[in-house]
C-alpha cells in the first residue's frame, strides 16, 4: 500500500512568515530611526544570519514573546564590526547587506558556508563598485569578500540586464544613504517586496513600468526613515509545497491562510491552474503594504504545459515543487530558460533532474530547459534522494514521498531549517488518515 493510499491532506493551516519580506523587514528596521516591532518574522537559519550580522554592526535586536524588536541606527549608522560577518547559506543576506553597508564608512568582511561560497557575487558588487565602494572578492567573484563603504557615494544610473531582485534591492538599500537621485533600470521586472516596504515606510522614491517589461526606479537620498511596526505575511513559496501536495494526493482538500499574494510571487498558482489544478484564491486585505489572502486547494488530475522563459524570474524558488507536480501530470511538461537555477543553493536544474530520474520519472535537460514526462503509474520509492543541502529540493521530494510505495531516503533533511523550520510540523498537521 502506498503512503498515498493511507493518507490525504485535509484541513487549514497558517504557515511561517515570508522569507523575502522577513529579510527586508529586519534590515529596514535596522536602517530606520526608532524602534521597529516585527510580527510573524520567519525564524529560519537564513533570517537569523541577517539578524546576527546586523547585531555585529551595532544594531540592537531582541526576540520577544510575539514579536522581534529592532532599534534602528539610521541609513548611515552601522558601526565598524570587529569580526567577520557570516551569511551562512543565505544569498539574500549577503547580497542585501552588501548594499546596506556600501555607503557607510566601514570595512566589512563577509563569509558564508560552502554552498554560498560557490555562488557568484560580482553581479552585485560591480554595481556597488560603480558608486564608490571598494570590493575584493575571492577569485574575482566569490566569498569570502571585503567591502569598504564610501560615505560620498555617487548618485548614478544603474542598468540591470540580469533579472534579479537581490541585485535591485542591494542598490536600493545603498541609495538610501546617497545624496542625490539614484536611478535603477531593470530590463525585466522582478519581485517588488523592497519597493512595497519603501512605500509602506514612506521613503521618497518613484517607480515606472513600461509596456516592454522594463521598470525604472528613482530614489532620492539621503533618507531618514521613521520606524514603523511591520507585519510579515505568510510565505507563498512555502505554501507551494502544500498546494502541490494537495493537488497530487486523492481526496485532499486544504486551505492555507494569510498568504502573501504579491503578483510577483504567485505565478506558480497560475501555472498549476493551467495544469488543471483546482485552486481558489480569496483576497482578505493587506499586511504592511502586501496583499494577503487564503488559498484553497483540492485534488486534481493534472495535465502538462510549456512554461515560457519569461516567467523564470517569478518562479525561481518554485521550479523544484513544480517539477514534482509535472511528474504527476499527463503528458510532457517543458520548463524553459532555467539558467539561473544553476546558481541557487545547489545547481537546482541538475538537482531536480537527477532526483526525478532516480525516482523513476523520465526527465531530460536540453541546454537550459527541463523536460519532464509525467507518469500516472505508482512510484516505487525506496531510492536515495540527494538534497544537495538545498532546502527546496529536500521539501519538494518530501512531498513526492507522500505518493511512493516505499519511503524515499532523503539525505540532510536538516537543511530545511534554512527557510522553513516548521515544515514537518505543518505537514503533519494536515496529513490525516484517509
Amino acid at each position: 500500500m502506498t503512503i498515498q493510499a493511507k493518507y490525504k491532506l485535509k484541513g487549514s493551516l497558517n504557515i511561517s512568515g515570508d522569507k523575502s519580506i522577513s529579510h527586508r523587514s529586519v534590515i529596514m528596521g535596522a536602517m530606520s530611526i526608532g524602534e521597529t516591532k516585527i510580527y510573524n518574522l520567519l525564524e529560519s537559519k537564513d533570517i537569523l544570519s541577517t539578524v546576527s550580522i546586523l547585531r555585529k554592526l551595532g544594531v540592537k535586536i531582541k526576540k520577544k514573546k510575539d514579536s522581534w524588536t529592532v532599534n534602528g541606527v539610521g541609513t548611515g549608522g552601522f558601526k565598524q564590526p570587529n569580526q567577520v560577518l557570516d551569511a551562512g547559506n543565505s544569498g539574500t543576506t549577503s547580497r542585501l547587506m552588501f548594499g546596506a553597508v556600501a555607503t557607510n564608512p566601514i570595512l566589512c568582511s563577509f563569509t558564508g558556508d560552502r554552498s554560498l561560497s560557490g555562488r557568484p557575487m560580482l553581479r552585485v558588487t560591480e554595481f556597488l563598485k560603480n558608486i564608490g565602494a571598494k570590493t575584493t572578492l575571492t577569485k574575482g567573484n566569490y566569498l569570502p569578500l571585503s567591502i569598504e563603504g564610501n560615505l560620498n557615494s555617487l548618485p548614478i544610473k544603474h542598468i540591470i540586464t540580469k533579472p534579479s531582485a537581490q541585485i535591485k534591492s542591494s542598490i536600493m538599500l545603498a541609495a538610501l544613504n546617497i545624496s542625490g537621485q539614484t536611478t535603477i533600470v531593470e530590463n525585466q521586472s522582478t519581485r517588488d517586496h523592497t519597493e512595497i516596504l519603501f512605500k509602506y515606510l514612506k521613503i521618497n522614491f518613484k517607480s515606472e513600468k513600461y509596456r516592454n517589461g522594463k521598470t525604472k526606479l528613482k530614489i532620492m537620498g539621503p533618507a531618514e526613515i521613521k520606524a514603523k511596526d511591520i507585519y510579515v505575511a505568510s510565505d507563498p513559496s512555502s505554501a507551494a509545497f502544500f498546494t502541490v501536495g494537495a493537488l497530487i494526493i486523492p481526496g485532499s482538500n486544504i486551505e492555507i491562510k494569510n498568504v502573501c499574494l504579491n503578483k510577483t510571487r504567485v505565478a506558480y498558482i497560475n501555472i498549476l491552474k493551467k495544469m488543471g489544478g483546482k485552486i481558489q484564491i480569496k483576497k482578505t486585505g493587506k499586511m504592511s503594504g502586501e496583499i494577503v489572502g487564503n488559498i484553497k486547494v483540492r485534488y486534481s488530475k493534472l495535465k502538462s504545459i510549456v512554461i515560457p522563459k519569461k516567467l523564470a524570474p517569478y518562479l525561481i524558488d518554485e521550479y523544484p515543487i513544480l517539477a514534482i507536480a509535472a511528474s504527476q501530470a499527463k503528458g510532457t511538461t517543458i520548463m524553459k530558460g532555467l539558467a539561473e537555477l544553476r546558481f541557487k543553493e545547489s545547481d537546482r536544474l541538475r538537482s531536480i533532474h537527477e532526483n526525478l530520474l532516480n525516482s523513476g520519472i523520465d526527465t531530460n535537460i536540453m541546454k537550459d530547459d527541463l523536460i519532464i514526462n509525467g507518469s500516472t503509474n505508482e512510484i516505487n520509492g525506496g531510492n536515495k534522494i540527494n538534497s544537495f543541502h538545498d532546502h527546496r529540493i529536500a521539501m519538494s521530494f518530501s512531498i513526492l514521498n507522500l505518493i511512493c510505495k516505499k519511503p524515499l531516503k532523503i539525505n540532510n533533511l536538516k537543511c530545511i531549517d534554512i527557510s522553513y523550520p516548521k515544515f514537518n510540523q505543518d505537514l503533519k498537521s494536515i496529513l490525516l488518515n484517509a
